[in-house]
């Protein structure tokens, strides 16, 4: 399967600390292995799951073909998961968009194509 990119979820406070590294090693690469990136048309739904409400995130956007490591697909609890293994450099990295709960919590965010 072939991508035009990848999205990742992180703590806003995280970002500081991971490009101080000098390299994109978030936690989820310690914890399960890789680094989770969701599926574009998922993108919406995740984003507004409970264990993100209320939180300031920054999404980052991928460059797939600057990933050195392989990149595994599958679905895990209804969502198209896309799994990076390895770290990447920070030149993988596109863009950094940061993303604030609306009043209500909840987050609105589409990603629109111009080819």
């Amino acid at each position: 399967m072939e991508y035009d990119l990848l999205f990742t979820l992180i703590n806003d406070q995280k970002w500081k600390e991971i490009a101080a590294q000098g390299t994109f090693h978030p936690v989820s690469l310690d914890e399960l292995g890789y680094i989770k990136c969701i599926d574009e048309k998922d993108l919406q739904k995740y984003i507004n799951l409970d264990i993100h409400k209320d939180k300031d995130l920054i999404l980052v956007v991928i460059d797939p073909l600057r990933v050195k490591d392989s990149i595994k697909t599958e679905k895990q609890d209804g969502f198209t998961i896309i799994k990076l293994f390895g770290e990447l450099t920070l030149d993988a990295i596109i863009d950094k968009i940061d993303l604030k709960p609306s009043k209500k919590g909840d987050y609105t965010f589409s990603v629109k194509h111009y080819d």
